[in-house]
């Protein structure tokens, strides 16, 4: 019994490498077509990841000793490039690329470095903090750069993350943070979201609470405040473009029909036949005959579905842009298909039972507003 555990124990971890193996083959595959592309920083990334699943991948650690130096050397090369035109926002991404590519090989597992130490020098962690200190000033230009300027949101936004990245990276420059903090106060988005009055009471306030909770994503979500709702003062702002510290952004959701089709049954009756056998006694004796008999089948289709559109509008009251709109659908439906026999059933046939009830209107409703509050969400989240 010991000796099948331990084989079977062999089995598995021989098929666990398989498919390591696979995984960094592909990865490898990849990385190498990227080379012969020049794109030398994305195949060190790929290669990295290749020996990440195996530091003994000897193809994967042949090619990423080869590819490492020509990255590093790609990376500076248009660090340079933007240097020459002082363009530090493209500048500070290019150092993020030497970074990574520095940081990955730093990082790499013990083995890796033992087996590539002489021909690949590792980086220390005094060169890595003094990169960061550089990227820092870099970043820190680039923000600079937008000072003074009459910028649009999406300028606004990107100056805070400029600065935000460079105090990140280095607070070398005393009035950095300073500069971060007002850049965050000018891009910070202050909205309001408003649901027409024709949309149920019974949902209003989870759906505002849906909305809320989808409407920011990612790095986004720092810079997107919700305010809660002051009717007169979203009325005022939205038709005299007034903004003030409390509000600068307006959303309105439109229900524009909510709708349901009751619970219906459809069904149809389709005729089988098989054949039962029984004996005759005849003058020559027992004979084996066929009858052939007839039974239906029910086939039922039970149905229930709510439908449910809305539309929004999403304004800059600052400018009286509209930034945002839409309109998108929902649905939530059940539905079931059951059969039952009448008639000549045949022996072991069961004649089906109906066990199941469908959804409920509310429950529908509820996945209906689920589904296109979802779909609304994601896309003002993108245009915020």
């Amino acid at each position: 019994m010991i000796k099948k555990v331990r084989y079977l124990l062999f089995i598995l971890s021989v098929l666990a490498l398989a498919g390591c193996s696979n995984a960094e083959e592909r990865i490898n595959s990849k990385a190498v077509s990227e080379i012969d592309r020049g794109n030398f920083i994305q195949a060190s990334y790929m290669l990295n990841d290749a020996i990440k699943i195996n530091p003994n991948y000897l193809d994967g650690m042949v090619n990423y000793r080869n590819v490492y130096p020509r990255a590093l050397d790609q990376a500076v090369e248009k660090i340079g490039g933007y240097q020459k035109v002082s363009d530090y926002k493209l500048e500070a991404y290019a150092y993020e690329d030497l970074l990574k590519l520095k940081n990955n090989y730093y990082y790499a597992d013990d083995l890796i470095h033992q087996k590539l130490g002489m021909s690949l020098e590792v980086p220390t962690i005094e060169e890595l903090y003094k990169l960061k200190t550089t990227m820092g000033t870099v970043y820190y230009s680039a923000g600079n750069e937008l000072e003074g300027r009459k910028l649009n949101r999406m300028e606004k936004r990107e100056k805070y993350f400029l600065y935000e990245r460079g105090v990140e990276l280095s607070p070398k420059y005393k009035n950095m943070a300073d500069r971060r903090e007002k850049a965050y106060g000018e891009a910070l988005v202050k909205a309001m979201i408003r649901f027409s009055e024709n949309t149920p009471a019974l949902y209003r306030n989870n759906l505002d609470a849906q909305v809320k909770g989808n409407i920011a994503e990612g790095e986004k979500r720092t810079l997107v405040r919700i305010v809660p709702l002051d009717e007169n003062k979203f009325v005022d702002a939205w038709e005299n473009n007034r903004v003030d510290l409390k509000i600068n952004t307006g959303i309105k959701i439109n229900l524009n029909y909510l709708t349901a089709t009751p619970e219906s049954v459809k069904n149809s009756m389709k005729p089988l036949t098989w054949s039962e056998q029984y004996v005759v006694n005849t003058k020559n004796g027992p004979v084996v005959k066929n009858i052939k008999k007839t039974y239906f089948r029910h086939d039922f289709y039970k149905s229930a579905d709510v439908k449910v559109s809305f539309t929004y509008i999403m304004k800059d009251i600052s400018s009286g842009e509209i930034i945002g709109s839409g309109t998108f659908d929902g649905i939530g439906e059940d539905k079931y298909q059951w059969s039952t026999f009448s008639g000549n059933i045949p022996k072991g046939q069961a004649r089906g039972v109906y066990v199941r009830k469908l959804k409920s209107k509310k429950e529908l409703t509820e996945m209906a507003l689920a589904d296109a509050v979802s779909k609304m969400s994601r896309d003002i989240s993108e245009k915020i």
